[in-house]
C-alpha cells in the first residue's frame, strides 16, 4: 500500500493536496455556527444518494408516477425510509442553507475579499429553491399537481417574459406529460449538475480565501471602507493575525463539522422513520375544490399573497422575491463599510429582524389557517361521482359539524371511517331525512329542493370512500338499519 501511495503521490501530489485541504491554518476561536456549510453539504450528499436509489424505481409519466412512488413506499425494502429521508433532507437543506446565509450576512463575510464567494452562495441558494419547486410535481398527487399549477401561474405574472416562462416550465399550455418530464429532467439532471459545479467552486474559494474569522478581528484599526486603497494590506495583516493561535482545519474544525453533520443525518433518519414522506391522493385535474398549499418554506409568500388585494398579487408575487434576490446580489457592492459585526450595523440588523420576524409571523398565520384535510380511500383515485361529492362536502361546509381525520366540528358524528360502517344507500337515505333514523337528530334534512337526488347520491358515494387508515383492502362491515317507511320529517 505504501508503494501504491508513493506511485500516486508522484503523479497526483497527494501530499500537497492533503496539505492544501486539511493541514492548513484557520482563524482561532471558530464557533459552532461555522459548521453550517459542511452540514449543508452533508445533506446534499444524502439527497444525492437517496435520489439516485429512488430514481431507479420512479416512472416519470402521469399514468405511472403515483403508482411508482407507492410501490417504493409499500413494496421496496427500506423504500419508505429512503423516501422519507429524501423528503426531510429537502427541508433540512433549506433550513441549513438559510441559516448559513444569515450567519454570513451577520458577520459581514460577504465583504472584501469574499464578494465572488457570496454571489456563488446566492446562486446555490436559488438552485436549492429550484430543487424544492421541481421536486413538488414528481409524486403526481393532489398537492404536487395543484401547487405546481399555482407556482407556474405565479411565474406567468412576470412582466414581459411571463408567457414564455410558463411555456418553458410546463412544456405547453397545461400541466401534463411534458410538464412532468421537464420537471423530472430539471430535478435529476440539470439542477444537480449546476449545484455540484457551484458547490465545488464555493469550496475552492473557501480553501483559497480561508474561513471567515470573528468580525471583531477585522474591525480594530481598519480603514473606514473596504474600497480604501489601504484596506487590502490591512486585511492581509489582520487575517494573518487571527491564525497565530495555531488552529488547524484538521482536526480542530473537522471534528466540529463531523459532530454536527452526524447529528443532522441522525435527525433526518429519525424523522423519516417516524413520519415518512407525505403522499396525498392521486392528482385529479378536475377537482377544483382542492386548496393547494406549498411546503412550509414557501408559506410566508403564500400567506402574503392571500392578504394583499387581487390586483396587487402579481406585483407581490414577482416583486418580493425579485427584490430580495436583487438585494442579495448587490449587497457586497453597495455595503463597503469596514464594519462587520451585525451589532454595529443598525440598518442591516433592523432589515434582518424585519425579514425574519415578518416571515415568521406569516408562517405562523398560514400554519394556523390550514384547511382541514379530507382523506378519501387510501390509494384509490376518486371517480367523477365521488369527486363531485367531495366538492359538495366542502361547499356545504359539512366539516363545520363533523370531524374527519381529527379536524372539524364537534357537533356531529366523526366521519373519518364512515365508509366502513354504512353503505352508500344508507348514507343517501340518512342525508335526505336524518330524523327518520333518529328523531332527535340535529342534522338538517338535505332532501330536494335543498339538494337534488343526484347531488345527494354524489355526496353518499364520496362518504363511502372515507375509510380512515384501513385502506382499500379491508372489507366494510355495514351497520345499516333502515326505518320503517313513513312520512318524512
Amino acid at each position: 500500500m505504501s508503494a501504491l501511495y508513493r506511485w500516486l503521490d508522484e503523479r497526483l501530489d497527494l501530499v500537497g493536496l492533503r496539505r492544501a485541504l486539511l493541514d492548513r491554518e484557520v482563524p482561532a476561536r471558530l464557533t459552532w455556527w461555522h459548521t453550517l456549510g459542511s452540514a449543508t453539504l452533508t445533506v446534499f450528499l444524502v439527497q444525492i444518494v437517496t435520489g439516485v436509489v429512488l430514481a431507479g424505481y420512479y416512472s416519470g409519466s402521469p399514468d405511472h408516477a403515483y403508482d411508482s412512488v407507492q410501490y417504493v413506499d409499500r413494496v421496496v425494502g427500506g423504500g419508505a425510509l429512503l423516501h422519507g429521508m429524501h423528503h426531510w433532507a429537502a427541508s433540512a437543506m433549506v433550513v441549513l442553507l438559510t441559516a448559513h446565509v444569515i450567519r454570513v450576512f451577520a458577520v459581514g463575510a460577504y465583504k472584501y475579499p469574499r464578494e465572488v464567494n457570496w454571489l456563488v452562495g446566492v446562486a446555490l441558494f436559488l438552485i436549492v429553491v429550484a430543487f424544492s419547486f421541481t421536486g413538488y410535481l414528481l409524486p403526481w398527487d393532489q398537492k404536487a399537481y395543484w401547487a405546481t399549477a399555482v407556482g407556474t401561474n405565479i411565474a406567468g405574472t412576470t412582466p414581459l417574459i411571463g408567457g414564455a416562462l410558463v411555456t418553458l416550465l410546463r412544456g405547453g399550455d397545461e400541466l401534463g406529460t411534458a410538464t412532468l418530464a421537464r420537471f423530472y429532467s430539471f430535478h435529476v439532471l440539470w439542477l444537480p449538475s449546476l449545484l455540484g459545479v457551484f458547490a465545488l467552486l464555493h469550496l475552492a474559494l473557501v480553501v483559497r480565501q480561508g474561513i471567515a474569522p470573528r468580525p471583531g478581528a477585522l474591525e480594530r484599526g481598519a480603514p473606514p471602507r473596504t474600497s480604501d486603497p489601504a484596506y487590502p494590506a490591512y486585511y492581509r495583516d489582520a487575517y494573518a493575525a487571527t491564525k497565530r493561535a495555531g488552529a488547524r482545519f484538521w482536526p480542530d474544525v473537522i471534528a466540529k463539522d463531523a459532530v454536527v453533520s452526524l447529528g443532522v443525518v441522525v435527525a433526518i433518519v429519525l424523522l423519516a422513520a417516524a413520519f415518512g414522506a407525505p403522499l396525498e391522493r392521486p392528482a385529479d385535474p378536475s377537482d377544483a375544490s382542492y386548496i393547494p398549499r406549498p411546503e412550509w418554506y414557501f408559506l410566508p409568500l403564500y400567506q402574503l399573497l392571500r392578504v394583499v388585494p387581487g390586483w396587487f398579487e402579481s406585483i407581490v408575487a414577482v416583486g418580493v422575491p425579485g427584490a430580495l434576490i436583487l438585494a442579495m446580489v448587490t449587497l457586497p457592492f453597495f455595503d463597503r463599510r469596514a464594519t462587520r459585526n451585525l451589532l454595529h450595523r443598525p440598518i442591516a440588523a433592523t432589515a434582518l429582524a424585519g425579514l425574519l420576524g415578518g416571515s415568521g409571523l406569516l408562517l405562523g398565520i398560514a400554519a394556523r389557517s390550514a384547511p382541514p384535510r379530507i382523506p378519501p380511500e387510501v390509494g384509490h383515485p376518486l371517480t367523477s361521482t365521488e369527486s363531485a361529492g367531495r366538492s359538495l362536502f366542502v361547499a356545504q361546509q359539512c366539516q363545520s359539524c363533523h370531524k374527519v381525520a381529527g379536524q372539524g366540528g364537534p357537533f356531529g358524528p366523526d366521519l373519518t371511517d364512515i365508509g366502513l360502517h354504512h353503505s352508500p344507500a344508507w348514507l343517501h337515505s340518512f342525508i335526505e331525512a336524518p330524523r327518520r333514523f333518529h328523531s332527535n337528530s340535529g342534522m338538517p334534512a338535505f332532501a330536494p329542493p335543498t339538494l337534488s337526488h343526484e347531488e345527494i347520491e354524489e355526496l353518499a358515494q364520496y362518504l363511502s370512500t372515507l375509510r380512515g387508515t384501513a385502506g382499500p383492502g379491508v372489507p366494510p362491515q355495514y351497520e345499516d338499519t333502515f326505518p320503517d317507511a313513513g312520512p318524512g320529517p
